[in-house]
C-alpha cells in the first residue's frame, strides 16, 4: 500500500490525510477507510524477514519499533525471537490496538512524539520503521528532520536504523542521516539478502544505516 502526497487529501486542511493525527486516531477507532484491528502497510514479515536476518542476527538486540499501529508484522518478529522490543506511537487507538495484538506478550508499548521519544540517549539497538517517516515526511519536513535527529540520540553506537518507505525522495532521506554519523548499509535501491530475498518483494524501498562509532 502506497502512501502519497497526491491522493487520499482531506478537502477541510488541504493535506493528505497520512499527515493528518485525527485520520490515524479515526482508523485505529474503527471509522477510517482501513480495517481497525490489523492493518500492515506495504510488506509482510516473510518479505521483510530476509534483510531482517541480516541486519539484526542478534536477537537480543533491544529493538524500538516506530509508529507500531495495528501492524502484525512486529509480533511476528517478536514470535520469531526477537523479544526484547519496545514500541509507540502518537495515536492513543493505535496503542491499544497494537497491545491488543501483542496480548500477553511482554512488550512495552507507549504513547510518544517521535520528535520527543522518553528513551535515554545510545539505549536502542535497532529502529524498525515501516511507513512511519513517511507519514511524518508527510506532515512536515521540520518534523521528519526532528525524528531523525531523535533517532540519532536513542540509537547507541554501531546500532541501526531500519526503514520500508515509499514516499521520501531518495535523496531527501539519505541526506537526513548524516554521512558523518551514518553508514548506509541500503540506500532505497535494489538489494539482495544473502538467502535471496529481493527488495522488489517489499512493496517500497529498503533503506538501512548503522551509527558510527
Amino acid at each position: 500500500m502506497s502512501l502519497t502526497r497526491t491522493s487520499n487529501i482531506d478537502d477541510s486542511t488541504g493535506k493528505c490525510v497520512f499527515g493528518i493525527k485525527k485520520y490515524w486516531d479515526d482508523m485505529y477507532n474503527g471509522n477510517g477507510d482501513r480495517p481497525a484491528d490489523k492493518y500492515s502497510w506495504y510488506s509482510g514479515w516473510e518479505e521483510i524477514k530476509p534483510f531482517w536476518l541480516d541486519l539484526v542476527p542478534d536477537k537480543s538486540s533491544q529493538i524500538l519499533v516506530a509508529g507500531i499501529g495495528n501492524d502484525i508484522v512486529p509480533v511476528q518478529m517478536f514470535d520469531e525471537g526477537w523479544n526484547n522490543m519496545i514500541a509507540f506511537d502518537y495515536s492513543d487507538a493505535a496503542v491499544e490496538r497494537a497491545k491488543t495484538l501483542f496480548s500477553d506478550r511482554n512488550v512495552n508499548i507507549f504513547q510518544a512524539d517521535a520528535r520527543d521519544l522518553p528513551l535515554n540517549d545510545g539505549s536502542i539497538d535497532t529502529t524498525f520503521d515501516k511507513g512511519t517517516l513517511d507519514a511524518i515526511y508527510i506532515h512536515s519536513i521540520e518534523a521528519f528532520k526532528e525524528s531523525i535527529s531523535e533517532l540519532e540520540r536513542v540509537t547507541v553506537s554501531g546500532g541501526k536504523v531500519v526503514s520500508i518507505s515509499n514516499v521520501i525522495p531518495s535523496d531527501v532521506i539519505s541526506e537526513a542521516f548524516d554521512e558523518n554519523k551514518w553508514e548506509t548499509i541500503h540506500d532505497g535501491g535494489l538489494a539482495f539478502a544473502e538467502n535471496g530475498g529481493v527488495t522488489i518483494d517489499l512493496g517500497a524501498n529498503l533503506y538501512s544505516w548503522r551509527r558510527r562509532k
